[in-house]
């Protein structure tokens, strides 16, 4: 079978647009509507301050999030996502169901640190909760 390249480099495009450890996580933040700088950074304690900044400026240039300056003193500032943003929250939904059935798996997933909690029933239930909202997703488009 001959490999799709043009695939491959939209994959590629797509990774160097969303990729490493926060943009999918300040998607996430994002997802219920526009936020400050400060209601970000409280939904994310474990990233340090100029992460954080790199992180939405490096978003904004790419067009999956809007950055809105109000002429206020002190200075406000809103993020919220784009179209485009927001059409990156189907694709958390299937990571969200991907990671579930990983976690499940005890001989995959057994290594990694589960959430406080979390036992085979929880993760069924948050599995079917995962694919009730994609199919709800799938519904509006």
């Amino acid at each position: 079978m001959a490999k799709n390249t043009d695939f491959w480099r939209w994959i590629e495009a797509a990774l160097n647009v969303i990729g490493g450890k926060w943009k999918l996580l300040i998607v996430i933040a994002l997802k219920d509507g526009t936020q400050r700088y400060s209601e970000i950074s409280h939904k994310m304690p474990a990233i340090s301050e100029r992460m954080l900044v790199k992180q939405l400026r490096e978003m904004e240039h790419d067009g999956i999030i809007t950055r809105m300056v109000y002429p206020v003193v002190p200075a406000k500032v809103e993020y919220s996502l784009t179209e485009s943003g927001e059409k990156l929250i189907p694709v958390l939904l299937v990571l969200g169901i991907w990671g579930v059935n990983y976690l499940d798996q005890d001989i995959v997933g057994g290594g990694l640190s589960r959430p406080a909690g979390m036992t085979p029933a929880r993760l069924r239930r948050l599995h079917e909760d995962l694919e009730g909202i994609l199919k709800g997703a799938e519904q509006k488009n």
